[in-house]
């Protein structure tokens, strides 16, 4: 199935990036706590098909107009879905896209949970202004959370092959499952071959405030004795305020 978007690099709700660019609606991998699902089901006026996933057939085109209209900046690919799902070994979108990104002035942070992506590191290898990340919820696969998604296992070994290439990495530790995702051990294991850490709770699920109250200061303080370049998202920060 196919749609037609008027614009494909909006504005961010996401803090740490300006834009984000969303080539796909919908996602196969079908995680359980993904907050694009669960807000999409919360907000759709009607029931909808989330692994039924619709491509967008002008994204080509209106990339290289949006790039023309928005002031340079950080583009997150993608941030509503994985530009790297199962579709795009059909359809190479995602590389297309990119091809029209990567040229252009803006920075752009590849996030995804598929080793699919090493397909294009030829593309990105040598260019200062792409960065290549995966989502990393456990040094396991947790097939319980991540249903169709590959599995842990095989994106850090992505990340690997990316540093060996000398492309920038960055690590997505969101969300934080309590009981299955350990900062901490995650980071360690991975931190000869990733650049940043970016760090982010469960949103749209039932995960108590308290939990992550307790566990911050401990981490936080390691995080800072260690000197770990890592990026602590605001609903994280926040949360020591809210328990007060």
């Amino acid at each position: 199935m196919v749609i037609r978007r008027k614009t494909i690099i909006r504005r961010s709700g996401v803090e740490w990036t300006d834009y984000n660019c969303n080539i796909y609606f919908g996602c196969y991998h079908d995680c359980r706590y993904c907050y694009a699902r669960l807000m999409t089901k919360r907000f759709w006026p009607e029931p909808m098909n989330w692994r039924g996933v619709r491509v967008v057939k002008n994204a080509v085109k209106l990339a290289r107009r949006d790039l023309k209209l928005q002031r340079p900046g950080k583009i997150m690919f993608c941030s509503m879905t994985d530009p790297y799902q199962p579709i795009e070994a059909k359809t190479r979108l995602a590389r297309q896209v990119l091809e029209v990104l990567a040229d252009s002035p803006f920075h752009i942070l590849i996030l995804t949970k598929s080793p699919l992506a090493t397909r294009d590191y030829d593309l990105i290898q040598g260019r200062s202004n792409v960065e290549v990340g995966f989502t990393i919820t456990s040094l396991d696969d947790i097939p319980f959370w991540e249903p169709y998604a590959p599995g842990n296992t095989k994106r850090i070994e992505a990340l690997k092959i990316a540093h060996e290439m000398g492309i920038k990495t960055f690590a997505s530790i969101e969300p934080w499952i309590p009981g299955v995702t350990h900062p901490q051990s995650i980071i360690e294991k991975l931190r000869d071959f990733v650049d940043l850490f970016i760090i982010g709770s469960m949103q749209y699920c039932d995960v108590p405030r308290s939990f992550y109250a307790e566990q911050l200061p401990a981490l936080i303080s390691w995080l800072d004795g260690n000197k770990v370049n890592h990026y602590l998202k605001r609903e994280l920060r926040e949360v020591p305020r809210e328990i007060r």
